[in-house]
């Protein structure tokens, strides 16, 4: 099971609006700065969360996007699953296979329900709220220094680099 990039922003765009509570309403566009995520992408994704009754749009002077229910209501499996646009477990990973895919034919299958049932229990235990406040705050598009790399080496004139060199 691999979560998407859709759903990985929206919880970080629920998220922000946790955090930052007292200031909503809040654009996409805010949303998407402040988190580093592609604005127009965003801008989908929060069509999608309103869809999904979890975020509603408000017009006029002061607009931008409240939550429609209270965010420690909202489980990450919940979450996932509306952007995903559907069940994020109920499948065999084994699917092309000839056994049918069943605990009692399969013991891969077996395997595979009793560790996505651990999962999804997980995400359904955990919220938008408690996600919120045991997550570091960060940027998408940012790294830290010690990942970062080497700094580019600023161009010189020639000038320069031969009293470098001397």
């Amino acid at each position: 099971m691999k979560v998407t990039k859709s759903a990985g922003y929206a919880l970080h765009a629920l998220m922000y609006m946790v955090k930052h509570s007292t200031q909503l309403p809040v654009t996409a566009l805010t949303v998407a700065k402040a988190e580093g995520i592609p604005s127009d992408y965003l801008a989908k994704i929060f069509q999608q969360l309103a869809k999904a009754r979890f975020v509603k749009a408000i017009r006029g002077r002061k607009r931008g996007y409240v939550f429609a229910r209270p965010p420690e209501q909202i489980s990450l499996l919940e979450l996932f699953e509306a952007i995903e646009g559907g069940p994020l477990f109920d499948d065999c990973f084994l699917r092309h296979c000839k056994c049918g895919g069943t605990p009692a034919t399969c013991r891969i299958f077996s395997i595979w329900t009793d560790a996505t049932r651990q999962i999804k229990k997980e995400l359904e235990d955990t919220t938008v709220t408690a996600a919120a406040w045991s997550h570091p705050d960060h940027r998408f598009l940012s790294l830290p220094i010690s990942l970062a790399g080497p700094e580019k080496k600023h161009k010189t004139t020639p000038a320069a680099s031969h009293a470098a060199v001397l």
